[in-house]
């Protein structure tokens, strides 16, 4: 049986490794209640990215103080194999591995950061491409902080990583070449959403195809065409061609001939040519000096007159409505100056011997 005095010095030994252990449960549980409660006291006079990045690692950094004073703890502890090799080892590697990972899990949580450069490219994006984007650099962000941890924690336990690059490099070539009409409508949907070319909900025409944008993905971007027919285009044709973006224009230029017989007098010509601009200029939906009526050419059935006007409603459905309104006050018009549109006519003189 052992003496009361040597239990006591064995006690007595535990007591350090104790002292770190219970520091170790209360520390990391202070630090997080000081630093969330100074962290909100300064958020207001510190910027955005910092403010993420400073509140994803208050609880990672919490973990790595409470397993630093855990394993200070344990290498207290009064037995013998707590100082051999082989348990100082394993005690410093699962450490270093446990420090990794709580780093890396600060950096994952931190992955907001990259929405940030959505507003730092001053792109005017819809609600939805928005989250579309922050989406895909938040998984682009979390796969590289995977990929770097992974590699950080293979090397702490002895793999050697040089070679699993070398063959997930070659492995890594194999797939692009593979995949090469993939990664390029990837990257083209990539160029779309930044640069912003169109949003949902435009009317635009692209290429031959137009229509009002549906969806932008990253592969493919759908349009509903005027005659309710939806057309999915890859994106990387898209980029190929000459995207024209209708809503973005300020006006819309309608050109329209009118077309009058060659027996009408000049006067009459120039009275309907001043009343025709007049009438055009009245209108709320048209821009009065972007009006113009002139005589253009003498065709063979008719004398045409050109009329150039820019109608302020952009959208298709308004210009249709705009056009139909002034093509009726038109049609009166001309019909109250007692002129005649004329259409192809073929004359065919009949000889009396015939």
């Amino acid at each position: 049986m052992p003496e009361l005095s040597e239990l006591a010095f064995d006690f007595g030994a535990l007591i350090p490794a104790l002292v770190f252990a219970a520091l170790a449960a209360v520390l990391p549980e202070l630090y997080k209640f000081l630093a969330r409660k100074f962290l909100g006291r300064i958020k207001k006079h510190i910027a955005s990215w910092l403010h993420i990045l400073l509140e994803s690692y208050i609880v990672p950094i919490a973990m790595i103080l409470r397993v630093l004073l855990a394993c200070f703890a344990v290498t207290l502890l009064p037995f013998s194999f707590v100082h051999g090799e082989v348990f100082s080892r394993l005690l410093g590697t699962a450490s270093g591995l446990l420090v990794t990972f709580f780093i890396a899990l600060g950096s994952w949580q931190a992955a907001p950061v990259t929405r940030l450069l959505l507003h730092s490219a001053e792109n005017h994006l819809d609600m939805t491409t928005n989250q579309t984007m922050g989406r895909f650099f938040e998984n682009i962000f979390h796969a590289l902080v995977v990929l770097f941890t992974g590699i950080a924690m293979l090397d702490q336990l002895g793999v050697p990583v040089s070679g699993l690059l070398t063959g997930a490099g070659v492995a890594g070539l194999a797939v692009s070449l593979a995949a090469q009409s993939t990664l390029s409508n990837l990257i083209a949907g990539v160029t779309l959403v930044l640069e912003h070319p169109f949003g949902i909900g435009d009317y635009v025409v692209l290429g031959s195809y137009e229509g009002t944008v549906e969806d932008i993905s990253f592969r493919s971007t759908r349009i509903r065409t005027a005659d309710n027919v939806a057309i999915t285009i890859e994106n990387s044709k898209i980029c190929s061609e000459y995207i024209q973006n209708c809503d973005r224009r300020t006006s819309r230029l309608w050109a329209f001939t009118i077309g009058l017989t060659y027996d009408t007098p000049r006067g009459k010509i120039e009275t309907l040519c001043r009343k025709l601009a007049a009438l055009l200029q009245a209108h709320p939906d048209v821009l009065p000096d972007g009006v113009s009526v002139t005589l253009d050419k003498f065709n063979d059935s008719s004398i045409d007159l050109l009329c150039r006007v820019y109608v302020s409603r952009v959208s298709l459905r308004e210009f249709l409505k705009v056009k139909n309104c002034l093509n009726l006050q038109i049609l009166d018009l001309v019909r109250a100056e007692g002129c005649s549109f004329a259409f192809p006519t073929v004359t065919v003189d009949m000889s009396e011997n015939a």
